[in-house]
């Protein structure tokens, strides 16, 4: 159950997070400079990402873990593929941080704001902050959210801090960054310039594992047909069962008739359904009713996951492709939402 942090607990955040701001921590490092950070009594450490270097748009992501590094660095690559940078934002998981106007702070945070009398250089240099997490609509951070944030910017402080004072100097042309940990043995902080680390989002492939099933694929006819599969977040919020809870993000799973144009079938993820489940039923039930088509474009490594085994086996064609037209699909669909 879902537990807000308390007002003292915003206090704190608040105090160690305008300490950062008066270092101005992004004249320091660059956002693709990560602070990791190994805290007590955590098995993996967090990854600190410092944004406004060369964006100007000032910030601090937070990735929790090697899952979290994953997603630092999906999103890092968005510029590079075909993803809509909406759909990554949706698709990862942060705590962030954002320097920006007051017009942007979610109502929940201006109320936090106002009840901790916080106040602010200017227009534009209000604090705030959002909790991104998978399947579910950015909202404010709960009390493990704070109490997580507290420890890694106090311990973030020290590095930025030693960063300034020309103790430690991280080349963002060598892929430096800066580690923290503390020392059990001794018990000590220790700081050090590392190589930064690198991950790949994991996305699982699976195979299919009825044989029975696998031949009976195998052995439909194939059709002259190209199919578009792809997921989109909708821009809308399902609330949760439970009052204060989390509002998930709705995720539709989409396949289009590339070769004579239409919808085939649109629909949203339920309860306990994920998008490997649903790319191989879609599959499985299109080729069982219809035959096998020729071919399969994807952009969404998910898709991929669930159909690299069963389309070599059944000798359908499966495609990397930015499929632009989906774009278009999309919008169309989200503009009578």
């Amino acid at each position: 159950m879902r537990k807000e942090a308390s007002k003292n607990a915003w206090k704190q955040l608040y105090d160690i997070t305008l300490k950062l701001d008066k270092l101005e921590p992004w004249n320091y490092l660059g956002d693709t400079q990560l602070v990791t950070i190994q805290l007590k009594d955590r098995e993996e450490p967090v990854f600190c990402s410092v944004m406004g270097k060369f964006s100007g748009e000032r910030g601090i992501a937070v990735f929790d873990g090697v899952e979290g590094l994953g997603d630092f660095y999906m999103i890092l690559g968005s510029e590079e593929g075909d993803l809509p940078a909406q759909y990554l934002m949706d698709e990862h998981s942060s705590l962030t941080c954002f320097w920006g106007s007051m017009m942007n702070v979610p109502d929940e945070q201006r109320k936090v704001i106002d009840e901790l009398d916080i106040r602010f250089k200017t227009i534009s240099d209000w604090i705030y902050f959002v909790s991104y997490k998978k399947g579910y609509k950015p909202y404010q951070l709960d009390e493990d959210e704070v109490a997580l944030l507290i420890e890694t910017y106090e311990n973030l402080y020290m590095a930025v801090e030693a960063v300034r004072q020309g103790e430690l100097n991280p080349e963002i042309e060598q892929a430096e960054g800066i580690v923290r940990r503390y020392n059990t043995e001794n018990d000590t902080w220790e700081m050090f310039v590392k190589e930064i680390p690198e991950a790949e989002k994991e996305f699982p492939s699976v195979m299919l594992e009825d044989q029975e099933l696998k031949d009976e694929l195998k052995n439909q006819k194939q059709i002259d047909l190209e199919v578009i599969l792809d997921f989109t977040y909708l821009p809308v919020m399902v609330e949760g069962e439970e009052e204060g809870e989390r509002p998930k993000n709705p995720l539709l799973f989409m396949a289009y008739d590339n070769t004579d144009g239409g919808v085939i079938t649109m629909d949203i993820l339920e309860e306990g359904d994920d998008e490997i489940s649903r790319t191989l039923g879609f599959f499985i039930s299109f080729v069982q009713q219809n035959g096998r088509m020729k071919t399969i474009k994807a952009r969404n490594p998910w898709i991929f996951g669930a159909l690299e085994d069963i389309c070599e086996y059944c000798s359908v064609d499966l495609v990397y492709d930015p499929v632009e037209i989906m774009d278009q699909v999309i919008e169309e669909v989200v503009s009578q939402l």
